[in-house]
């Protein structure tokens, strides 16, 4: 694993940020343990879609992974360990994913205890990387209030600097008039805009890994092709069917999650002079009833599509491993994926 998990500042656990921003990763730090032996150990999601501990990561090293039941053959056995920390990261292990907003419903819904909420937000690296997809949502709102575009607000967070800034008479107007449309008082609406930034902050998170993805899917389905085209299957061989619907479920899922970002790209522009607070609510709960199949689906995909990525990088691998690969490792879980998918809300 590269780098530490944590860093420990006298009193406050800091996570690190590429398990703060990962969709499949989770320190077990961020959990109240007790056994000083996990606080440098993870939780991943496996190219199985298997909850694992992470042991150690490295370039040409691969990945140690243990089952969570296994840790007391790896750090310090105690009553703590067993009675308390495992039964915790268990409880962990059963989320679908590992991003901050998966995270943020399991401490609603389930009152999962985190020792720190840095887990709950990316880290402020992580929004620059995502301006692009907040210049979609600010924009248009600054350039109607103060009628100039290139003011940039790139956090959630700081669309509260519109209130702050708003000393023109002008500008101040819009936004009473806005807070009037939205059934808001003036005071509280820069919490409401920044709780609809933030949704639309994680469709932005979720794009970003769909524009890894995809590219990779159409390489993958090509190099499926070749391995069935190249091996040496006898006639009717159940495999070959395998590999292709490993194939088409991993095409299916990724067109289907394209799909969805098509159509909330059509529906998440506002109209700021006229805006209702239907028209509003309803954007940002169409967002949030599609973050946990985004979230299980894309996870599940990404983890896939990186292993694959990473074990195969040299030309010239053989066709049997390929064969191997896509029936042991990406065809397992992918059922379920497809389920999940087909299960996600309808606009």
């Amino acid at each position: 694993m590269p780098g530490s998990t944590i860093q420990q500042d006298s009193e406050r656990i800091v996570i690190d940020r590429e398990d703060r921003d990962s969709i499949n990763t989770f320190a077990c730090a961020a959990l109240p343990i007790r056994n000083r032996g996990l606080s440098r150990l993870r939780l991943i999601k496996n190219v199985r879609l298997e909850t694992r501990v992470e042991l150690f990561r490295g370039s040409g090293m691969g990945s140690g992974q243990f089952g969570i039941d296994e840790l007391p053959n790896y750090v310090n056995r105690d009553e703590d360990l067993i009675k308390h920390d495992i039964p915790m990261l268990k409880e962990a292990a059963a989320l679908p994913a590992f991003d901050c907003y998966s995270l943020r419903r399991a401490v609603r819904s389930s009152g999962i205890d985190l020792e720190t909420t840095d887990v709950l937000s990316l880290s402020n690296e992580k929004k620059r990387e995502l301006a692009g997809h907040m210049r979609n949502l600010t924009r248009p709102l600054v350039r109607h209030v103060f009628g100039d575009a290139g003011m940039d607000i790139t956090d959630p967070s700081s669309l509260r600097n519109i209130m702050d800034m708003a000393d023109k008479a002008a500008a101040r107007k819009k936004l009473e008039l806005l807070s009037a449309a939205l059934e808001s008082d003036l005071d509280k609406l820069p919490e409401l805009l920044e709780d609809y930034g933030d949704a639309f902050l994680s469709l932005g998170y979720y794009r970003s890994y769909l524009n890894l993805i995809v590219p990779r899917v159409k390489e993958l389905h090509g190099w499926i092709e070749e391995a069935i085209s190249r091996g040496s299957f006898r006639k009717g061989d159940p495999a070959i069917n395998r590999m292709k619907h490993v194939s088409s479920a991993i095409n299916h899922i990724v067109e289907n999650v394209v799909e969805r970002f098509h159509e909330f790209d059509r529906r998440a522009v506002f109209d700021w002079q006229a805006l209702t607070l239907g028209e509003f609510s309803t954007a940002r709960q169409q967002i949030l009833e599609h973050q946990a199949t985004l979230a299980e689906v894309l996870c599940g995909i990404a983890v896939k599509i990186f292993e694959w990525r990473s074990r195969f990088a040299k030309p010239n691998v053989g066709i049997q491993q390929r064969v191997d690969f896509v029936l042991s490792d990406l065809q397992p879980g992918l059922d379920h994926l497809l389920k999940v998918e087909s299960s996600a809300p309808r606009f």
